[in-house]
Formats: C-alpha cells, structure tokens, sequence
C-alpha cells in the first residue's frame, strides 16, 4: 500500500454512531438522562440522531438488524446483510473543511488503491466511508448544508443515497455552522456542551497509530511515557484531542466523550443522576480532570467531564484498566 500523508485531514470529531438493541429506550435514555436532544430520526432505517447543536447529531443510533440488509435512497444498500447484529461501536466519523478537501483525499486513497467502502449523500453531508485496521467503521465528511435544521427534523424517511465524488466542482467554502445554538434539555440529568473524542483500546496501536497520521491525517499531541496511550487531534483549535488510542489485550471501543461547561454543572449533574436513581459507572476526581462514566441501556460507555489541567499527565503508573478513564 503506498502511503501519502496529505489524505483527509479532519477538524475534529463529528459524532460517534452505536448499534443499540432497542432504539426507543437508547433514544429515551440519551436524551433524558444524558440531555441530547432528538434532531431527527430515520424510521426506515431504524435510527435517532441527538445532539447539543454544534453539528447535525454529537450521537447516532441504529437499532440491531437482526442480521438482514436495510436500504437508504435509490436503492443504496446503506447496510448490508450480517451487519449490525449486536450492540456496539457503529462508526466514528470526522468532520473535513469542506468538499474540495473530502473529494481530493478521496481521488488520492482511488489513485494510491487504499480500499474504502462506500460514498454516501446524506443530503446535509458528503461521506467516505472506510475500514481501520481494528476493524472500525470510519467516516471522513463535510457538510453541504449550513443551515442543517432546515433540512433534518422530525422524523424522515431514506435520507442517504449514492454520491459520485468525481461527478461536478467540488465547493471550497467551509459549511459548518460557526456559530452554533447549543441546545440542552431541561429536565436531563446532565447538560452536556459538545462532543470532543473517543477512545479506542488496540492490541495494535502502532498500526492504528499509522492509520490515523496518514489515512486519517491526524496529529499525535501526546503519547504515554510507556507508549501505551497516544493522544490525536484535528485542526480545530479549541479541542484538546479527538482520538485516543490505548494499549490493550484486544480491540475494543472504549467510550465517547461530551463536555460540561464547568464543575458546578458537574456537580448538578451528579445530584440530579443521584436523586433519580441512577448510579455512574466511575467518577473521576483527578488531577487533570473531572468526570463521570455512564453506561447505557446495553453497556455502551459515554463520559461527562471538566477539564482541570490543560497539560496532559502521565498515565504510565496507573493500573492499565484505568487509564482509558483518566485521559
């Protein structure tokens, strides 16, 4: 495989994709208990899309397909048959400047013979979709549609169908709102600003880490002493990092991040989680960070977290089981 290091290049984390069992009970438990509010929701192809507004979902969910194909617009086979089966890690997808950006990096993975799955018209975004060494499904987009709302509310039916990268001028303008309206709901448990990464356990992650340089055009900002855990981030300035890897015994998705806008609503947050019954997985009282860990109806994790301490600290004497919760 020749290796080019100028492929995509993302911004930052658009959102996080999960195959959940039961979507009305997933939808209930993020939007209720997590405070993301439902933007949309794809009926024909069992799915919710929830956000904070800083994209057109922070979170997607498709419920399990029982092993048979679910198709999108003009017969796009968006899911093919034995996909999606149990609950876990849909994809992850990372948001690109704009359309000449996502059109160049793809014509390059083309002409270079990196394999990829599929392209998608989403209507509001323009997708490559691709396979990491782990095995997880990756999305590389940009938005087509500033005013996204206009288009996605309520409940639609065969949103996505095929995109012709190599069909008509890319644009070059950026198409993401700059100056989002951040929503919250008011009787959630928590309140959380915006998405800002995940972390992915490997038992290969200098493959994965050389996946996500070049094919994914990130750039490593922090790596353990140890080299047991590796930071990754976008262009986007406010964001600390986007993806973390971690050392471990095998693949595994670890958890998706959101952010709370100070301690006092961390602590709301956990007062209200606690008069309504609901007990976090973990609370992180650490030195560079502070948070807490909530798994959902099917034991997908997400965390709800402040910033402390803007440098990173080193995780290298910490138990290995801890460290993907203290990053």
């Amino acid at each position: 495989m020749a290796v080019d290091s100028t492929y995509f290049r993302p911004r930052r984390l658009g959102h996080a994709n999960l195959w959940v069992q039961d979507l009305a009970r997933s939808e209930r438990f993020y939007n209720q208990v997590c405070g993301l509010t439902v933007e949309f929701t794809e009926p024909s192809l069992v799915a919710s899309f929830l956000g904070t507004g800083h994209t057109p979902h922070d979170l997607g969910m498709i419920e399990t397909t029982g092993g048979k194909a679910r198709y999108g617009r003009d017969g796009l086979l968006q899911i093919p048959e034995g996909i999606g089966i149990n609950p876990g890690l849909n994809h992850i997808a990372w948001e690109l400047e704009n359309e000449a950006e996502l059109v160049a990096a793809f014509k390059q993975i083309k002409h270079d013979r990196i394999p990829f799955d599929q392209t998608v018209d989403h209507q509001v975004a323009h997708s490559v979709y691709m396979v990491d060494p782990d095995g997880n499904y990756v999305e590389f987009y940009c938005d087509t549609v500033k005013d996204w709302r206009r288009v996605l509310h309520g409940p639609l039916n065969l949103i996505s169908g095929a995109w012709d990268p190599e069909n008509g001028e890319p644009f070059t303008d950026g198409r993401y709102d700059t100056n989002p309206a951040i929503r919250t709901v008011d009787n959630a448990s928590v309140h959380p600003q915006r998405v800002t990464h995940v972390v992915i356990e490997t038992a290969a992650l200098p493959v994965m880490l050389n996946f996500y340089t070049t094919v994914g055009g990130m750039r490593p900002v922090w790596s353990a002493v140890d080299n047991s855990i590796t930071c990754l981030r976008g262009s986007h300035p406010a964001y600390r990092f986007h993806l973390a890897l971690c050392s471990a015994a095998s693949p595994a998705y670890h958890h998706v991040s959101f952010e709370l806008a100070n301690e006092a609503a961390l602590r709301d947050a956990l007062g209200r989680l606690d008069a309504n019954g609901i007990a976090p997985e973990k609370i992180v009282d650490h030195p560079s960070k502070r948070s807490f860990f909530l798994l959902d109806p099917d034991g997908l994790r997400s965390e709800f977290y402040v910033r402390r301490d803007p440098a990173f600290v080193d995780l290298s004497r910490e138990p290995v089981e801890l460290r993907p919760y203290l990053i």
